[in-house]
């Protein structure tokens, strides 16, 4: 419409004004907008909605860059960090794993709602989309890893909520022996799981050193107990 109400021909493409329009705008800045050489680009920016829109941005952001628009705040805010003197006395201590080796020198390690809040894994995980599909893994409650109980044995424990009911969860016990080079080495290990002194399950782990126990109660993770029999 903006064309349509003069005579005069619009000889440049949007490309082209595009391309000149930060060299018109130091021109402008300048005071030599008015130029014969800037006649093309103006006549262009007066009739195509789009460059003009374009020009309208660019001229935006110079305007930002050079500190000619937007409002110095009076003051910045200060943030509160009273909440930081409310913790006196000694800062928290990081939670140890309970664990102990009976007189057959068999590990043990016990679960406890203060394990579980120190070890639980974050709120979020990321999921992963494939053809539009998100991933099925199952979300992961709880981790912990024990290196120091027994030479040569390393025990990672890994609880994940079943997707199929929520009020139970899969526990994964990784018996790691570094000695055996690892899979398919690390069958064997046997592996009992208690509620207290209530014995569940016992296995043994596979060529990956894994045995897993599904179908435990959520409810019941802060009573477990872990009996490992270290490898000799």
């Amino acid at each position: 419409m903006r064309a349509l109400a003069t005579d005069e021909e619009d000889l440049m493409t949007c490309q082209e004004c595009q391309d000149l329009l930060p060299e018109y705008l130091q021109a402008e800045g300048a005071g030599r907008a008015h130029e014969a050489q800037w006649h093309l680009v103006v006549f262009h920016l007066e009739t195509c909605p789009h460059c003009s829109a374009e020009y309208a941005t660019l001229s935006e952001l110079l305007e930002l860059a050079h500190g000619e628009q937007g409002v110095e705040p009076p003051r910045y805010p200060v943030p509160d960090l009273s909440f930081l003197g409310r913790a006196k006395g000694r800062p928290p201590q990081p939670v140890s794993i309970p664990w102990r080796l009976t007189e057959l020198g068999h590990l043990v390690i016990e679960f406890s709602a203060e394990v579980l809040r120190a070890f639980q894994m974050p709120a979020y995980q990321p999921a992963y989309a494939v053809a539009g599909l998100k991933s099925k893994s199952p979300k992961a409650l709880c981790q912990i890893s024990l290196k120091e109980a027994v030479e040569d044995t390393e025990v990672t424990i890994t609880v994940e909520e079943m997707r199929a009911d929520p009020a139970r969860c899969t526990v994964t016990v990784r018996v790691d022996i570094p000695s055996r080079g690892g899979w398919p080495n690390l069958a064997g290990t046997e592996v009992t799981l208690k509620r207290g002194e209530l014995e569940l399950n016992t296995q043994t782990t596979d060529a990956h050193g894994e045995a897993v126990f599904e179908g435990i109660a959520t409810d019941d993770l802060p009573h477990l107990v872990f009996e490992v029999v270290p490898h000799h």
